[in-house]
């Protein structure tokens, strides 16, 4: 008959079970998790043995397979260590996956990372980037937001993007990488993607500076690759500026990409306004610029009720 002090300890260990892999998923919250640990020390011993084993797991997996021992779940785990049931994706875990270093951005709030190889990315507003460096790869995550990569070489380590569209594997050179409503977008300024989904996988290279970069579109309808615009290039250095530049979109599509910068967000009530079409540079730190233009140029009014200005067609 399994003893008290046993029962315990076999749910402390389904509990930092669960943590590892919502760790390694990136859908764990890293001050609750912290919280969770830090309120017992029996958790962070029971976590501390959990990550241990699977360390093991993959020394084992990356042996050769002539010293590669047979083993069980339960060998892997440590003397019978059990999983908690129903934990999705927790049966490949790397001691190069399971801590993820992360960094996000607010609203409005852009922000310039180093990487460990010497690699950087520019997180644009509202952005989430997590990140592990191990011995054989390099993998970084894209939550949410956009990003801009500059990849160094190493002759070693592969460079591996994941999102929620998809995975792509990036050679050193430059990308943009957004995350849109419908999917993916991720421009080739210099350098090799070839993106994977589960609609298919698609490879894009820009290997010469006269070469037009390229744009890899991942939607629900599949993935495609095209030339990149010269508008979309340019917006790709207008925003690691601090910029957004309108040609000639309609009025309900800028503001639409520029509230991305706002936390009070500018709302459009009068369709007639909506389909005005617009160009310009404006800074994204400064929206007052922007709405003195549309007063100026449209004659609209600008209603501040406090939680957003409403955009309205002068009568």
């Amino acid at each position: 008959m399994a003893q008290a002090g046993d029962q315990d300890r076999d749910a402390l260990i389904a509990q930092a079970s669960e943590w590892l892999a919502r760790l390694d998923a990136g859908r764990a919250d890293s001050a609750e998790f912290e919280a969770w640990r830090d309120a017992d020390p029996r958790r962070a011993a029971a976590f501390a043995e959990v990550a241990a084993a699977w360390s093991r797991l993959d020394a084992l997996r990356d042996a050769p397979p002539r010293v590669r021992p047979a083993m069980t779940r339960r060998a892997w785990l440590g003397g019978g260590m059990a999983l908690a049931a129903g934990i999705s994706g927790a049966a490949y875990l790397g001691r190069d996956q399971w801590l993820r270093d992360r960094t996000v951005t607010d609203v409005g709030e852009r922000r310039s990372l180093s990487l460990p190889d010497g690699s950087s990315v520019e997180l644009n507003t509202d952005t989430e980037v997590l990140w592990r460096f191990g011995r054989d790869r390099r993998r970084l995550w894209l939550r949410r937001g956009e990003i801009a990569l500059t990849i160094a070489h190493d002759a070693i380590r592969p460079f591996e993007l994941f999102t929620p569209s998809g995975s792509a594997n990036l050679t050193p050179g430059q990308f943009n990488a957004r995350l849109r409503p419908s999917g993916l977008d991720l421009i080739v300024l210099a350098g090799r993607a070839a993106i994977r989904t589960a609609a298919g996988e698609i490879e894009a290279s820009v290997v010469n500076a006269a070469d037009p970069r390229q744009a890899l579109a991942v939607t629900a309808a599949g993935v495609a690759v095209a030339a990149a615009p010269e508008v979309e290039v340019q917006n790709i250095q207008a925003w690691r500026r601090g910029e957004i530049v309108f040609e000639g979109q309609r009025l309900e599509d800028a503001v639409e990409e520029y509230n991305r910068y706002l936390v009070r967000k500018m709302v459009i009530e009068d369709p007639k306004v909506g389909a005005m079409r617009l160009g310009g540079r404006f800074m994204t730190g400064n929206p007052e610029s922007f709405l003195e233009a549309l007063r100026t140029t449209f004659g609209l009014r600008i209603v501040d009720d406090g939680s957003s200005r409403i955009l309205l067609k002068s009568r």
